[in-house]
């Protein structure tokens, strides 16, 4: 076993003078260093907050109980500190003292554990800082680990050590005294050590191996005496994170025959390529469904992570659970399980640069390319406006609120089998075949979805796949008398016990 003395007195690199106020410093709140929660335990790393703590280590004295704590850093308005090991958990108090000017006590409750990764954005979540065997290089999405690799990390409040480790610069090697579990997605990773090393003050080391099957970027969950770390910190492997549905990027781990789905993972591609459906290799990449191949739309290097989109198989059955296996030319992934439904609807979604929390459709005025949306998303796109009373052109682009009246054309995915007219005997498409684009024959779906618009339901003139078109569907529907007005008016479509929620734009017209 490999163990790394880092030397963490970089929690104390910060740039100090021997200055110290001398006004009495005044202690607001105390922190875990590593997660920025209120869970500290004695041995720990933790930052204090407050004002007047001057900027000179050396001049500032932190007392727990009656125990004193070593001081890793200074400014005026925090301290980092190790919480010294020789205080017992439970209630305490804090006080600093700044040369000759002491605080007002801090109430303080220590756990007696209290594990936080440190991590890669030092805000406790995302990416841990974890590295290969070596030491000589971050584990990332654009560089994951892979299952069966050695790897250490970081993290503070493991608690007391065997033997002892005082307060202070570390001078030994030492063990947790109570053992460590490592889980990765839920699957436990092998722990070969869990301690502190030399020149280390408050931070302990893991070193562990990747579990076999795991892959993608998962939750890193660390447990020590039944109290674990948050599940907001992640480790990136190579393969699939998530599977989602491309309209909604909502049902991960759940899919439709004949749907579209967007794969999310690491180490997926090294080029993006956009073009080449019904293909169903990009670049020596694949994608199977209980070894059948699916149709690619979309390969993404170049995001973080890694996407790609592509038609999964109308073959597949609507129940159950299928093997869904990505290869590239140099790896071949582990199986992902997903959960098969008869129908899981996904709205296609259009951003609003002005309001980031708004969700509207993607839905056009029957026989237009105008788009329904509020005034203000079409300003933030800078389409034209009033489209109909402008008289704008039915083929160019233009945005404004739906009314009452309309013809509207919606467009979703995952709405299930289609056939002939929705003939519930017909045959469906094979994978990857295109309907009529004269729309000679219509592949309706053959069960009508639920569709409201404000809690009021509409009736569908068409539900099934544009002529031309697989994977998207449309939605043809009127807007009903009774809908109520508002930028951000609710649509929801239902199949099953399976819907998803955008809104609309729905205004009088001018």
């Amino acid at each position: 076993m490999r163990i790394l003395f880092p030397v963490c007195r970089t929690l104390a690199a910060l740039s100090l003078s021997a200055a110290a106020f001398a006004q009495t410093p005044t202690v607001t709140g105390v922190l875990n260093i590593a997660d920025f929660s209120t869970n500290i335990c004695p041995g720990a790393a933790a930052s204090i907050f407050g004002s007047n703590f001057g900027s000179s280590a050396s001049a500032v004295t932190v007392t727990v109980g009656t125990k004193t704590g070593y001081v890793l850093a200074a400014t005026p308005g925090q301290i980092n500190v190790q919480i010294p090991f020789e205080v017992s958990d439970g209630a305490t108090t804090l006080t600093v003292k700044v040369a000759s000017a002491t605080s007002s006590a801090f109430n303080l409750t220590l756990k007696k554990y209290s594990p936080a990764f440190f991590t890669q954005g030092g805000a406790g979540t995302g990416p841990a800082n974890v590295f290969n065997a070596q030491g000589n290089a971050l584990i990332k999405e654009s560089a994951p680990a892979k299952p069966g690799d050695n790897l250490f990390t970081y993290l503070t409040g493991l608690g007391p050590t065997t033997p002892a480790t005082a307060t202070g610069l570390v001078t030994a090697l030492a063990k947790a005294a109570t053992a460590a579990t490592l889980t990765i997605g839920g699957a436990d990773a092998n722990v070969a050590f869990a301690g502190v090393t030399p020149q280390t003050v408050g931070v302990y080391q893991v070193n562990f191996t990747v579990p076999t099957g795991a892959q993608g970027t998962q939750p890193l969950v660390l447990t020590v005496g039944g109290v674990s770390s948050t599940a907001a910190v992640t480790l990136p492997l190579i393969g699939v994170t998530t599977l989602v549905n491309n309209g909604s990027f909502a049902s991960d781990g759940t899919a439709a025959p004949g749907s579209f789905v967007s794969i999310k993972g690491n180490a997926l591609a090294t080029t993006d390529q956009l073009t080449g459906f019904p293909d169903t290799k990009f670049q020596g990449v694949q994608v199977t469904f209980n070894g059948k191949p699916a149709p690619l739309f979309h390969l993404l290097s170049s995001t973080t992570p890694q996407q790609i989109d592509l038609l999964v198989p109308n073959e597949l059955p609507t129940s159950g659970t299928v093997d869904v296996q990505v290869t590239t030319p140099t790896t071949f992934y582990p199986n992902y399980k997903l959960n098969m439904v008869p129908a899981d609807p996904g709205i296609y979604r259009l951003s609003d640069p002005s309001n980031a929390k708004r969700s509207n459709v993607i839905a056009q005025f029957n026989a237009t390319v105008w788009l329904a949306m509020p005034a203000s998303t079409a300003t933030a796109l800078k389409l034209p406006g009033n489209c109909h009373k402008s008289g704008v052109n039915a083929l160019s682009l233009c945005g404004e609120p739906a009314t009452i009246g309309d013809y509207l054309v919606l467009y979703v995915t995952g709405l299930g089998k289609t056939t002939p007219n929705g003939d519930p005997n017909g045959t469906p498409l094979a994978t990857g075949q295109v309907p009529p684009v004269d729309g000679s024959v219509l592949y309706k779906t053959v069960v009508t979805p639920t569709v409201t618009v404000g809690g009021v339901p509409v009736t569908l003139l068409y539900s099934g796949l544009p002529p031309g078109l697989i994977g998207e569907y449309q939605i043809v529907f009127q807007v009903p008398s009774g809908v109520p007005s508002g930028d951000d008016v609710p649509v929801v479509v239902t199949m099953g016990n399976r819907s998803d929620t955008a809104t609309i734009s729905i205004q009088p017209r001018p």
